[in-house]
């Protein structure tokens, strides 16, 4: 087994895979969807002069020398709420009612707020001298017509599809979801809801896997369980090719006696991209390109299988979506508690960063995955690392 370094296995898994197709999907369905192109407003928001709060409409003109002490009385001509457009015109000595949100009506430059008045209905007192445009808000205050609401590559949050509504638009292009497969193997697992029986296990890695591939917005097209039958497996895989953009395999890729996934996928005439990344867990890690499809090959072990679907999927995702957003976020941190280093490999921990410093969970071994619950990074340790003290700087992984 000819073990390449992490970086290597991400950047071989990359070179190999592309965009995929973009769709429309309606703008109330676009959340975290990743725009395929960028999104220009149809309209301008607001488009039209409004008033930002319930008063009277008036000419600024009108109200020049006003006062407490010296008001104006103009005659009311009309009242419009939001929503609701006026035929009226204000002029000299005249004032519409108007509501916040309402369209100022010609001839009016400025609202004077209701509280600044008597709140007459057919004559109203003016209490206060107004500029021109006080209290209303411009058209295009939010954005104009032709303004950018998204680039290629942005993930679509609730702000940018509350503009997209106010903006006029009603279906937005976005790339389509990544479509993944997942192909269990080991004689040693099974599925949940049975009694379990004498040297079985059940199978976490496809409860991980699945709950991940989702929570990461992927389509799930398989999730089977095929044992360690050779004919089962290639059968499999060549079902997956049919619909899946990337299939997960997980056991089989070591070095024992039904480890067959290595001369299944040579038989299947699939490009070996790597077998073996130097790195723990995760060293018998596998990666293929079968029918153009990327075949990702991850150890039997739990935790082995997790953090490298980690690793290799967020990057391959990323470019699969064009998402702008970076996958895993590599930064420096203090850890928490002293450390005994790392006399071995290369080692990814699982551990949790609450933002002052990172702490290693117990339970680094390969079959657990009950201290992972509710961690957040994974801690790059190199290979030869010296025990550290609390305070001391690490290298992690924000997943």
């Amino acid at each position: 087994m000819q073990t390449i370094t992490l970086e290597e296995a991400q950047a071989r898994l990359l070179e190999v895979v592309h965009c995929v197709m973009s769709e429309k999907v309606e703008l109330l369905r676009s959340i975290d969807r990743i725009l395929a192109e960028d999104v220009y407003a149809h309209v301008s928001q607001p488009p039209f002069e409004r008033s930002a709060m319930d008063g009277y409409a008036v000419r600024s003109e009108d109200i020049r020398t006003v006062s407490r002490s010296n008001p104006v009385c103009l005659k009311v001509i009309d009242r419009v709420c939001a929503g609701e457009v006026t035929d009226k015109s204000v002029h000299a000595g005249e004032a519409i009612r108007i509501m916040t949100g309402a369209m100022i009506p010609e001839g009016a430059d400025c609202v004077v707020k209701q509280e600044d008045t008597d709140y007459g209905q057919e004559q109203v007192k003016i209490y206060v001298s107004l500029a021109q445009k006080m209290n209303c808000c411009p058209a295009g205050e939010d954005f104009h017509q032709g303004d950018c609401l998204g680039w290629e590559g942005e993930k679509v949050d609730a702000y940018m599809m509350a503009s997209m509504a106010s903006g006029g638009i009603d279906s937005v292009p976005v790339r389509r979801k990544v479509r993944a497969a997942v192909i269990t193997t080991g004689e040693e697992l099974m599925p949940h809801g049975q009694p379990l029986l004498p040297g079985k296990i059940y199978n976490a890695n496809l409860a991980y896997l699945t709950g991940r591939l989702l929570q990461l917005d992927c389509n799930l097209t398989e999730g089977i369980f095929v044992g360690d039958d050779a004919d089962k497996i290639t059968a499999a895989v060549e079902k997956c090719a049919e619909e899946a953009d990337v299939i997960l395999t997980t056991g089989g890729v070591s070095v024992g006696v039904k480890d067959l996934l290595p001369e299944i996928m040579k038989k299947l005439g699939a490009d070996i991209l790597f077998h073996g990344i130097d790195l723990k867990p995760g060293m018998p890690t596998m990666a293929s390109l079968y029918g153009g499809k990327p075949v990702i090959s991850l150890s039997g072990n739990p935790f082995s299988a997790s953090a490298v679907f980690e690793l290799l999927m967020q990057p391959l995702l990323q470019k699969m979506t064009g998402s702008q957003q970076t996958s895993l976020v590599k930064k420096e941190a203090d850890i928490a508690y002293d450390y005994p280093g790392n006399k071995g490999s290369r080692r990814v921990l699982k551990a949790y960063d609450d933002g002052h410093a990172v702490h290693i969970t117990k339970g680094q071994h390969n079959a657990q995955m009950r201290q992972g619950i509710g961690t957040n990074c994974f801690v790059d340790m190199p290979a030869g690392t010296e025990p550290l003290k609390a305070g001391d700087k690490v290298h992690i992984w924000r997943l």
